[in-house]
């Protein structure tokens, strides 16, 4: 069996390859990773592509790597774990979830998830009441229940994301045992600490023109520029049809119309996410629309089951597990991709790969049906 993680690697710093270690080192066990693919949490695209972040994550020690989709690595926090977990536990060899954490306590974490799955109805009203005076709602899921969860946990980014994963596994009966590893370096989105830089200070050195070597093993690679998409998303909003727009994954209480009128005013991405933005909604959140209206990212896609299982690498290890997993696996296992052509799911996770290969600037890079053919990365 192996030990399974959740991860953007985007990129691959020191930091990953720290959670890699010490699994390897407490468990000797083999670690399965998995990774979004070309689209963001946060909303908008990838420092690089796919199997570039592959390739760094397989050399930093991951043994195989599966992809999560567009429709779940684009999503709220519940969605993209709950969409990881499935992955992981349709595997079929993976028995153990590792991840970051700044308390580093299982049971405070497990104790934390009992409590959200089985929400007090007192927590149930105070939450409604925050959110009714416009607070978003992880804030005021944070703020209803301090004092309740413990260590607070549901007030620091990586906690919040273990919390998450463990009501995944919870309520999916995986049978997971869980294993938290204390983040260790930089805090998040903080200053650079013990040779460890957060991914997001990572990508704004890397945006900048200069170097990040020093907070990673590898930091040959080429990066893609977000800016060239700010035109098709002003356009589209510009040119969308408010009803169907209102169909867009995680759009709700008229934000089609804020983006469509912010459109109007704004020319790049940022600009229309800062007119559409209030105190309700996160900046991430409204990401994340921003670009699903591009893609077309409705909430019929959005809440559609994973159905298949993308290899995008793996070591000589890796092999080994994917062996296993011919009679293990609940799902069916894409090592060719070209055998998915056709699923819902794909062929919309290969579309978006096309809009976002348009932000390389290499020519070859920029021409559209790489996740058709290109194989999966083998160290």
């Amino acid at each position: 069996m192996a030990i399974g993680i959740v991860a953007e690697f985007d990129p691959f710093h020191n930091g990953h390859k720290y959670l890699v270690d010490t699994i390897k080192k407490n468990t000797g066990e083999a670690v399965v990773a998995v990774m979004s693919g070309s689209w963001m949490q946060r909303g908008g695209i990838a420092i690089t592509d796919k199997w570039t972040r592959t390739r760094m994550a397989i050399t930093g020690g991951v043994d195989l790597v599966f992809e999560l989709p567009v429709v779940r690595s684009m999503a709220t926090a519940q969605k993209f774990a709950s969409g990881a977990v499935s992955i992981l536990a349709a595997s079929g060899i993976v028995n153990t979830l590792a991840f970051g954490s700044e308390c580093g306590d299982k049971s405070a974490l497990t104790k934390a998830a009992d409590i959200i799955i089985n929400e007090p109805p007192e927590i149930s009203e105070k939450l409604k009441r925050l959110t009714d005076t416009g607070m978003s709602y992880a804030a005021a899921r944070a703020e209803s229940y301090r004092g309740i969860v413990p260590k607070d946990v549901l007030d620091r980014p990586n906690d919040i994301l273990a919390t998450e994963y463990i009501i995944a596994s919870i309520t999916q009966n995986t049978g997971f045992d869980f294993m938290p590893v204390k983040r260790y370096g930089a805090a998040h989105n903080g200053a650079p600490a013990q040779g460890i830089a957060s991914a997001s200070e990572i990508r704004k050195i890397l945006r900048e023109g200069s170097s990040a070597a020093e907070y990673m093993p590898d930091s040959n690679f080429t990066v893609y520029d977000r800016t060239t998409l700010d035109t098709a998303v002003i356009a589209a909003w510009r040119n969308g049809d408010a009803k169907k727009l209102s169909g867009i994954a995680d759009v709700s209480e008229g934000l089609e119309n804020r983006f469509i009128n912010a459109a109007a005013e704004s020319v790049t991405v940022d600009e229309l996410c800062m007119r559409v933005k209030t105190k309700r909604y996160t900046l991430s959140r409204i990401r994340r629309i921003a670009y699903a209206g591009l893609l077309g990212l409705t909430k019929e896609l959005s809440d559609m089951p994973l159905s298949y299982i993308r290899v995008l690498g793996m070591t000589e290890r890796g092999k080994d597990l994917l062996r296993q997993m011919k009679t293990a696996a609940t799902l069916p296992v894409a090592i060719k991709p070209s055998s998915l052509r056709g699923g819902c799911i794909f062929d919309f996770n290969s579309r978006a790969e096309d809009i976002f290969a348009l932000c390389a600037k290499a020519p070859q890079l920029r021409r559209g049906g790489r996740d058709y053919t290109t194989s999966p990365v083998m160290v």
